[in-house]
């Protein structure tokens, strides 16, 4: 066997090896779960009904209602009436409400009273007016209302500052027996709840949580709780406790059974309704559609009258928010923003139409054994077939996969799929690898010869196209970007000339890293000068972003080599970058002995007076106005730029607009201190200029860009420019 064909056979078993170990869940990992959790959000949505039952309806707290009656909380003597209407107006049978009264209403009206019961005796033996906690527990006694409440878990770090519960919960679930002791399930255990006033719960019929502690780690709704365990009593979720109350509050029986020295929860019974779990009571939520598929009611509708009595006769409602600023918008396979309420219709039509899916007990076994037959017959296989026929038969290994998981999910039954589809393309990736070993030995050679000469980035692309080396080169839109180091040549008097080559390593290093993680091409050195451009050879869209993230990680590196230095007794250094961005000449240019993978033009030496003119306005990256233009909006607003000057350059006519990028970011009075002087100064109002520009340096005595701007105003105070001055300052040194 060739060493080749060994290695392939070595690698296939190794990557089965570490399949099979992250399913059975010896070392798990993060990212082949988040695959499993997006190939489960996209069967969602490619299964989507995009219709849900008619008989549930959300009554929606949104923008109109909040504009229409108020901000939340509103009155409790409001949210009185508004249950009053659904039930006697609209004639619904039943009310979840998504919310949670926790708080006692301050009501003016009885504090007066009572003021006046004190001042006036004889108002002893009247009776005090209705406050609107007890006006709208009398409405819930009148209707059948499910209210709602939320548990938390104290996470240990938050001990010390955990707050006690509030409010009063509801009778917990009766629990059939025989079953298993609660404490020995591996149920969610708050260990604390806010919940309704005792006067709102007792009125009530019952109440269920709407919080979801099994939010999985990306942050998507996927899974909720149907019970929750506080204290050892059972307490529902709040469309189930809407759920039981429709069925006549049956008790629930917990399906467990003792495995492996633990008890494993595989689902709960209602009453003969049977709803599959996981072990910690949670079930996958049934979506029906994105974001609005329920019927939605405004409550500012409902209160108003514009709503259709027959929409709402006989349907089962839940109250809750989509408004924004009530902070109920959850993230969920089928919308990033979809409302909270929205899930509990969901999940109370799941129960209602018993439609849920579920990963069965066996589903990790079942995975662990396929992948095992899969990686064996591929590992025997594909050493064995030619590139076509590999891709031949791992196209059919991918279909088969699909359609059989797809299969299972019709039938309700969720199967892991990622594993088994990157088991697949990472063999196959593998052995195509493998196969193309001998045939790339050349490139990398010829690669290896290449690296001596040209920039490591540049070998792959001249390996893969020849015709790279053309000497002719091409005219493209790039970005330039030149660096050079201030006092240099005092700073090496310092240095023992055996010691400079090292100390210019450590300066030159960093930099060069910096400009390479920011996909930059290193053209040449010069001296402790660096000439660097973005956009070639491989084409980069965002070539203006990258050059200045570039710059700035170029002066962070500076920064920490200036650390070094510092414990070497040496001073430290400042550096000057500039940066253009225009069409120029790139290619491999030189001479018949010696080539080098460069940029000409005049936006190559527009780019070098840039960084020349850094030293005048002590600036530490300049870039042209060029440069900022080919920016996205997005990109800009995360730059802070600040307005330096327009110019003309020597040996070019047209100006030039300079802005620095500003490392950190300014605070507001500065800001508009630099907007309002460089407008005062454009518009010639030279005194108001220097007195912002003198306000900036107060804030900052060491602002050479404001030194320079005061001077200049005060020398134009003196000496006014001609009455055609465009602002343009011309430099005649390079």
């Amino acid at each position: 066997m060739s060493r080749a064909r060994w290695l392939q056979i070595t690698g296939s078993a190794l990557l089965v090896l570490w399949l099979l170990g992250e399913q059975a869940g010896f070392w798990p990992s993060p990212i082949l779960q988040r695959l499993e959790w997006i190939s489960y959000d996209q069967r969602v949505n490619a299964t989507l009904p995009h219709a849900a039952p008619e008989q549930i309806v959300v009554i929606d707290i949104d923008e109109a209602s909040l504009q229409q009656l108020g901000q939340w909380p509103w009155p409790r003597a409001q949210v009185a009436e508004l249950i009053r209407t659904l039930f006697e107006d609209y004639q619904i049978q039943l009310l979840g409400m998504d919310l949670v009264f926790a708080e006692q209403e301050q009501n003016l009206l009885i504090e007066q009273w009572q003021q006046l019961r004190q001042a006036y005796p004889a108002l002893a033996n009247s009776d005090p007016p209705v406050g609107g906690d007890a006006l709208l527990a009398r409405t819930l006694a009148a209707y059948p209302v499910i209210m709602g409440f939320y548990f938390e878990r104290t996470r240990a770090a938050d001990t010390a500052n955990a707050t006690a519960s509030t409010g009063v919960l509801p009778a917990p679930l009766a629990v059939q027996q025989p079953a298993p002791p609660l404490a020995v399930l591996p149920l969610i255990k708050p260990d604390r709840y806010s919940a309704n006033l005792e006067i709102l719960q007792q009125a009530a019929l019952g109440a269920g949580f709407f919080d979801n502690p099994t939010v999985d780690a990306d942050g998507i709704f996927r899974r909720v709780p149907l019970v929750q365990s506080y204290n050892d009593q059972l307490y529902p979720s709040l469309p189930l406790a809407m759920f039981q109350l429709l069925l006549g509050q049956p008790p629930v029986q917990p399906d467990a059974h003792f495995a492996g020295g633990v008890w494993q929860l595989e689902g709960l019974d209602f009453g003969g309704y049977y709803f599959p779990t996981d072990p910690q009571a949670a079930v996958l939520v049934p979506w029906y559609g994105p974001r609005n598929t329920f019927i939605r009611v405004s409550v500012a509708d409902v209160l108003s009258g514009r709503v259709a009595p027959a929409q709402l006769a006989g349907s089962i409602a839940l109250l809750g928010a989509s408004a924004p600023g009530l902070m109920d918008l959850r993230s969920t396979p089928v919308n990033a923003i979809f409302p909270g309420v929205e899930i509990q219709a969901s999940l109370l039509a799941g129960m209602l139409q018993m439609k849920f899916k579920h990963q069965p007990g066996y589903a990790m076994g079942a995975t662990v054994v396929g992948l095992l037959l899969l990686g064996l017959i591929m590992t025997w296989l594909y050493p064995h077939l030619p590139a076509l026929w590999m891709l031949a038969v791992s196209g059919a290994l991918l279909i088969a996969h699909g359609a059989g998981n797809l299969y299972a999910w019709q039938q309700g039954l969720v199967l892991p799929l990622a594993s088994g589809i990157l088991l697949i393309l990472l063999l196959t990736g593998w052995h195509l690898a493998g196969n193309f070993w001998r045939e790339s030995a050349a490139k990398r050679q010829v690669a290896a010869q290449f690296g001596l000469y040209v920039p490591p980035e540049l070998v792959e692309d001249i390996v893969a196209h020849p015709e790279a080396r053309d000497l002719t080169g091409q005219v493209k839109a790039l970005t330039v970007l030149f660096s050079d180091v201030r006092g240099f040549t005092a700073f090496a008097e310092q240095v023992p000339p055996a010691q400079l080559t090292s100390v210019m390593n450590q300066l030159l290093s960093p930099v060069t890293r910096a400009i390479h993680d920011h996909r930059g091409t290193i053209d040449k050195y010069m001296g402790d000068a660096v000439m660097a451009f973005w956009g070639a050879p491989l084409p980069d869209a965002d070539h203006a972003w990258h050059a200045i993230q570039g710059a700035l990680a170029m002066q962070q590196a500076l920064a920490e080599t200036n650390q070094q230095f510092r414990q070497q007794n040496l001073p430290a250094l400042k550096m000057g970058i500039g940066i253009h961005t225009g069409p120029m000449n790139v290619g491999n240019m030189g001479s018949d002995f010696r080539m080098a993978y460069t940029v000409l033009g005049d936006n190559v030496n527009l780019g070098s007076r840039i960084e020349g003119l850094t030293k005048i306005y002590g600036t530490p990256i300049l870039i042209s106005d060029d440069t900022r233009q080919a920016l996205t909006g997005a990109q800009r607003q995360q730059l802070h730029l600040r307005p330096v000057d327009k110019v003309r350059v020597k040996g070019r006519d047209a100006p030039v607009m300079l802005y620095q990028v500003l490392i950190e970011k300014p605070d507001q009075q500065a800001l508009n201190a630099v907007n309002s002087g460089w407008q005062a100064y454009h518009e010639r109002d030279f005194a108001d200029a220097r007195s912002y520009y003198e306000e900036l340096l107060k804030a900052d005595p060491d602002d050479a860009l404001a030194l320079l701007f005061r001077d200049r105003c005060h020398y134009y105070l003196q000496e006014p420019p001609p009455a055609d001055w465009d602002g343009v300052f011309t430099h005649e040194q390079k």
